[in-house]
């Protein structure tokens, strides 16, 4: 729609030309208006390139912390498997235990069974 190289050319040009005549002679309302309007340029720009400057650094603080919560999680996972191993681990000890206590009074049950009259 508009082209800022062009209008930045066009302010450059017309705030120099009244920064010449500036001390010679009075300006105008309008040559007032380019002046603000040039100090406006200039401060949006400034704006501009700290509000970058602080978006980057905010965006490198933020991966920084997300690395940092990955960590996080993947230890807190490493540690839940770990119990998850340890619980798994029990309940095949005491499947084992069950199954050898099972055959055990069955075999039990079918020696009084036989052996006694």
């Amino acid at each position: 729609m508009f082209d800022d190289d062009l209008f930045e050319e066009w302010l450059d040009k017309k705030t120099k030309a009244i920064f010449s005549k500036l001390g010679e002679e009075p300006i105008s309302s309008d040559e007032m208006i380019l002046l603000v309007l040039k100090a406006q340029t200039n401060h949006f720009e400034h704006l501009d390139k700290d509000l970058r400057t602080e978006m980057a650094s905010l965006n490198k603080e933020l991966r920084e912390e997300m690395i940092l919560l990955r960590r996080d999680m993947d230890k807190r996972f490493e540690q839940v498997d770990k119990r998850f191993e340890i619980l798994t681990s029990r309940i095949d000890h005491f499947m084992v235990w069950s199954f050898g206590t099972t055959l055990t009074v069955g075999g039990l049950v079918i020696a009084a069974i036989k052996f006694l009259p």
